[in-house]
């Protein structure tokens, strides 16, 4: 009896070590720059290019270039579709070459003080098309996001986000075993601070965790955001 339960508990714990030996952790900073531009009332062109460095802060991650529109369809409704180019650092130093088209669907409501946003995006993605076999297979997600923002002020806006990603497909890797399934919860601490009516800044702390994966990962980010209006 006293056998068994020492090989239960020692079976827990190196269930439990491995488990924890198998997540990894990671800090680093995202640098956002972001233009829009009003093409109409109701449409507007958004250009963002994004620096993201990990192995806190010592080591580029990726850079990106992504190209939108923003169709406001009433105060409360906004569609938008984009196109991101992306640029990821391998180990060796060179570079994987992806290309990512996103819908997003947005609602907001604003109750008093507080703007609740509701944003629901889905997202298809390949990478190394031409040197990779399966680079003509598209990556699928589907992403649920939710944000609370606190207006009470004049220029400062305090707000917080949690969004969950569903992976629809993963033709690469671990392939079909990580299809229909939540993998991701990533959650954001920040603050907007509007400079004037045209420019603002906003500086964030996101963390990020994974799970049911094999290499789960979790990440905590230092954010800046600057946006421009032109």
């Amino acid at each position: 009896m006293c056998l068994k339960r020492a090989v239960l508990f020692y079976s827990f714990v190196l269930i439990v070590v491995i488990g924890y030996s198998q997540q990894r952790n990671d800090a680093g900073m995202w640098n956002t720059l972001s233009i829009q531009h009003a093409l109409t009332k109701k449409i507007s062109l958004v250009i963002d290019e994004e620096l993201r460095l990990k192995e806190n802060y010592q080591r580029i991650n990726l850079f990106y270039t992504n190209v939108g529109i923003d169709y406001k369809i009433n105060k409360f409704l906004k569609i938008s579709p984009s196109y991101r180019f992306i640029q990821k650092k391998r180990l060796e130093d060179s570079y994987s070459y992806r290309h990512r088209f996103m819908l997003d669907v947005s609602i907001k409501k604003k109750i008093q003080k507080i703007i609740v946003s509701e944003r629901i995006r889905y997202q298809a993605e390949v990478q190394d098309f031409y040197s990779s076999k399966k680079g003509k297979l598209a990556e699928q997600f589907l992403r649920f996001k939710t944000d609370l923002k606190y207006t009470a002020f004049e220029k400062v806006t305090p707000y917080i986000s949690c969004e969950v990603r569903y992976q629809i497909h993963a033709p690469r890797g671990d392939g079909s075993m990580y299809d229909n399934g939540f993998h991701r919860v990533r959650n954001v601490l920040g603050i907007e601070y509007e400079i004037n009516k045209k420019n603002s800044v906003n500086l964030y702390y996101l963390f990020q965790t994974e799970f049911n994966i094999s290499t789960p990962e979790t990440i905590y980010i230092f954010g800046v955001a600057y946006s421009v209006s032109i």
